[in-house]
């Protein structure tokens, strides 16, 4: 030891006899030789972690203080030396591949949750599991449509043993439309084999009875017809059902024979109308039907429209009438609303009514209704309709179908009342008014 430090003395000593550029290029290159061999480059992380000299001082420096300069210079002769090992860091470093993203229901997952649930799923749970699951349903949709043939029939097989429960889960459901969409002929009908005998059931259920009305666009129509035959006993309830009326609405849309259903409707009229979803079907039946096959629905009918138009749901059905019913329907209606204009504007259900029979009336109609306005009754019926939060809207569509005299006749009835007898609502029409005739 007392040897070295007895050479390390001399060597100091000598050199500094020598001349002081000397010794500055020695203390250089034991610097330089110094960092190579003790802190040696690996990867090209620590690449990026230490900086690199540069000897053009045009070039920046890493990190560089610029963030538009994404991409570090370095020397020409360490990337060659260095090509071959740090090619796969360099890509993973410096040109990273943007994110996978797969829509979901409630906006996106990245690669990883993908990758992550593609590996969770295969491992431990099979595809009935994964299909159980919100984010593995739909990489199996989308897989199922994207996929090959073998792909397809991999999936099928995987949850063919429980295509009933399938169906009702919440997001089971939406594997089998898509397979029910996007398969052939022969897989469809094993799975309308496969569920034939749970068609009712599925019909009331919430999710099954999208995944019936699914099969109802696609399926043969042997197949439809076998469908509606096992539906048929249970129609009336169907149409009661919050799910089974929309299996009946898809039967309407579908089906040209399903007369059965007008006859239900006509037998119970009275019940149907003015149920909340059973309306639904006697509006579909009216939309989708030819008026020849209607002729019964609208006798029943006729004689309800007074009471219906009050009905929180029924009023719906007397306003298809007015549009598309037969003259006599439309003849009954307009007869009632003139002889109980002010009782039916100032419902909240028969105002509805009301000015859609205004919209579709005849000039003479106008002006009868217009004449019973007038009239000097106390108090005024102008008056009391202008002031009601549902008349005052009657009134404007009414002004509106009024030619020039008859809206002077109201404008000057208008004039005569003082402004302390509107009330916020009778102010909205005045209001209105003031619009047109700065028009």
């Amino acid at each position: 030891m007392q040897e070295t430090e007895q050479s390390e003395k001399d060597m100091i000593g000598s050199l500094l006899d020598d001349d002081e550029s000397e010794c500055s290029e020695f203390r250089s290159s034991i610097t330089k030789s110094q960092q190579h061999s003790q802190s040696p480059i690996k990867s090209f992380k620590d690449l990026k972690e230490s900086p690199v000299l540069n000897e053009d001082p045009t070039q920046y420096e890493f990190p560089s203080v610029d963030p538009s300069n994404f991409y570090i210079t370095v020397q020409p002769t360490f990337i060659e030396q260095r090509q071959h090992s740090l090619s796969q860091e360099f890509h993973s470093y410096m040109l990273p591949q943007q994110p996978i993203y797969y829509p979901c229901q409630d906006g996106y997952f990245s690669q990883k949750r993908t990758k992550k649930l593609q590996l969770q799923t295969e491992i431990d749970s099979t595809i009935s599991q994964q299909c159980q699951d919100q984010y593995a349903s739909l990489i199996i949709q989308q897989s199922f449509i994207q996929g090959n043939e073998y792909q397809r029939e991999k999936i099928f097989k995987g949850l063919v043993d429980d295509l009933f429960l399938l169906s009702k889960h919440k997001f089971g459901n939406y594997v089998i439309q898509k397979i029910i969409e996007n398969s052939n002929q022969n897989t469809r009908t094993l799975m309308f084999e496969q569920l034939n005998s749970h068609i009712l059931e599925l019909s009331y259920d919430r999710f099954g009875c999208r995944v019936i009305q699914k099969l109802l666009e696609f399926i043969l129509t042997q197949q439809k017809v076998q469908l509606i035959n096992q539906l048929k006993p249970y129609a009336l309830k169907l149409i009661f059902d919050q799910c089974g009326n929309h299996v009946i609405q898809k039967i309407i849309d579908l089906v040209t024979d399903a007369d059965f259903i007008i006859d239900l409707v006509t037998n119970n009229v009275d019940k149907v109308v003015s149920h909340p979803y059973g309306c639904r079907i006697a509006q579909k039946c009216l939309e989708m039907f030819p008026n020849d096959k209607l002729q019964a629905l609208y006798i029943s009918l006729i004689p309800l429209c007074e009471r219906l138009s009050f009905c929180q749901y029924g009023n719906y059905i007397v306003q298809h009438m007015i549009n598309q019913g037969p003259p006599k329907g439309f003849e009954v209606i307009g007869k009632f609303i003139k002889q109980r204009i002010i009782e039916v504007s100032q419902d909240k259900y028969a105002s509805n009514v009301a000015q859609r029979y205004i919209t579709y009336a005849q000039d003479e109609d106008i002006a009868s209704i217009c004449k019973i306005l007038m009239n000097q009754t106390v108090p005024p019926m102008l008056l009391i309709l202008i002031n009601n939060s549902f008349g005052n809207y009657v009134m404007q569509n009414f002004y509106s179908k009024c030619n020039d005299k008859q809206k002077e006749q109201i404008q000057i009835q208008v004039s005569k009342y003082e402004e302390h007898q509107f009330t916020q609502f009778g102010r909205h029409f005045l209001q209105y008014l003031a619009r047109l005739h700065a028009c």
